[in-house]
């Protein structure tokens, strides 16, 4: 066990919430650009151009970053099955809601394992590498990340879709497979690990602007399912207007 870690778990780093709170800004943002490109008000193929598309991946593996950071500072004083299981159940009904929402909206893209899906089950096989020794998180990394460029027909089909490792894949409108994004969680575990005795907050947690800051990292989820049907909704009806 990494010295001082039960004193790490104790304290809450306001520095990790705020880096959640500009990713989630960065998504919405993208969000929005999508809604926009979506009914009219940006060219249709702008979000399919490589600069839209290397900030989807940035943001995605942001979380999947910072999921991996607060999975040790969680559980690095030895893991609390209670409080874990509660977080990864509303994860799963959160991006089974996603699928069922995305299934009716878009039934031509609806996301079959988006990045709920995605950290629910990285931080899930994350638990298993806790406490592995530093070289060998360092070759799983690897391992991980260079897999998912591993194409094999062998993979095709719906029941492999959460791999990542076939050669054919559908279109989905946000897709994070195991490979190579679990890799990227388990980088943040590994970060959390090697910094561990640093790993504490240089910020005033009581400050105002520190909490103002900090507030949606601490309700990410929340707002991660309200945000978009309240851009999509906005608009749509903004279309409808102008279009009367």
């Amino acid at each position: 066990m990494i010295d001082n870690a039960p004193q790490i778990q104790r304290r809450r780093v306001p520095e990790i919430d705020i880096a959640r709170t500009f990713a989630l800004a960065s998504m919405i943002v993208f969000h929005f650009a999508y809604d926009l490109s979506l009914f009219g008000f940006l060219p249709p193929d702008t979000m399919i151009q490589p600069g839209p598309r290397l900030s989807a991946q940035l943001i995605a593996g942001s979380f999947l970053f910072l999921s991996g950071i607060s999975l040790w500072l969680a559980h690095c004083g030895g893991i609390k099955w209670r409080p874990f299981l509660r977080r990864l159940g509303i994860l799963i009904l959160a991006a089974a809601a996603v699928s069922l929402v995305t299934r009716l909206a878009m039934p031509h893209e609806w996301v079959r394992f988006g990045i709920l899906h995605s950290i629910a089950a990285s931080t899930a096989l994350a638990l298993l590498f806790l406490n592995a020794p530093i070289p060998v998180l360092v070759l799983v990394v690897i391992a991980t990340l260079a897999m998912g460029q591993v194409n094999l027909s062998a993979f095709d089909g719906p029941l492999w879709l959460w791999t990542g490792l076939g050669a054919t894949l559908p279109f989905m409108m946000d897709y994070e497979p195991i490979f190579p994004w679990f890799g990227i969680c388990l980088s943040g575990v590994l970060f959390a690990r090697h910094f561990s005795g640093k790993l504490t907050s240089v910020l005033d947690g009581s400050d105002r602007y520190v909490r103002l800051l900090s507030w949606p990292g601490k309700h990410s989820l929340s707002i991660y399912l309200v945000h978009q049907p309240i851009l999509f909704g906005a608009v749509y009806v903004t279309s409808q207007f102008l279009q009367n």
